[in-house]
This record gives structure tokens, sequence and C-alpha cells, in this order.
């Protein structure tokens, strides 16, 4: 369980225990009391299940099947090596008949970020300044009193 999960329990436990109204219960966890009283009914004492979204653990709806992803890999590392991603989404859509658009082709094929790790870049000489002779705030134009 997160810190924030934990956190969300003991509040909305003593929101039902009457400990806490609605409106302190909302302002501690950043919510709305529409969202604090939906907690509040969601609420079971004798667990926590009733804190976790319930979405989690689940595959996401637009995530591509695992051996699909596996095909798509092998062909972009072999007969389409050094495609980039539209082109291939482009050549597995008529070639191969996979409807896949480029942004996963993008996602899964590109290689890991610790390779694309960037070295440090030399400190940069600026000119040293000039002399103090004009000034740019136009106090050169202006006459004496």
């Amino acid at each position: 369980m997160s810190q924030k999960e934990f956190q969300r329990v003991k509040v909305i436990e003593n929101a039902a225990g009457g400990r806490l109204s609605v409106g302190e219960a909302s302002r501690l966890l950043q919510l709305s009391e529409r969202q604090v009283q939906r907690l509040k009914r969601r609420y079971r004492p004798d667990s926590v299940d009733w804190v976790r979204h319930g979405n989690r653990g689940r595959p996401m709806p637009w995530a591509l099947p695992l051996p699909q992803k596996q095909l798509i890999l092998t062909l972009a590392r072999g007969k389409y090596q050094g495609f980039n991603d539209s082109h291939l989404a482009e050549k597995l859509r008529a070639e191969e008949n996979l409807s896949v658009s480029a942004r996963p082709c993008a996602a899964f094929c590109a290689p890991p970020n610790w390779l694309l790790r960037r070295t440090p870049a030399s400190p940069i000489s600026l000119p040293s300044p000039g002399p103090p002779a004009f000034r740019h705030d136009g106090a050169h134009r202006r006459q004496p009193p």
C-alpha cells in the first residue's frame, strides 16, 4: 500500500467514525467533498481493499498482446531494420497485415533509456563584458537638468 493510500485509509476511518467532518477530510486529502462521501460509502473497517483502484493489476485496454509485440519487434530488428516508426508501421500494415500505429512501434522498438544518456557538455566560455561606457537604459540620451 502506498503512502497516499495509507493516509486515505486513516482519514476516511476518522471521517467514518465521526472524528472528522467531510469538509476537513476533503481538505486533508485534497479531494472534493463528494469524493470523500464516495470513499466513505466504500469504506469497510475489516479490510483495506476498498481504497485500491479497481483497475490496478489489469492490463491497459490499448496494450498489444505479447505475441504480437514480439513479432513486431522481431520484424523491426530483422526484415525492417533501419526503418523509422512511421515507415515501419506502414510496412507492417501493407506487407504483414498487422494493424499497428507508429506510436507503439516507436515505444517498444526504441533503444532503452540508458543507451540514450547524454555525456556532460563542455563548459561554455562567455566573452568578458566590455567597458561600461554605453548604457542600454537610455541614460546617455537624457539632458542634464
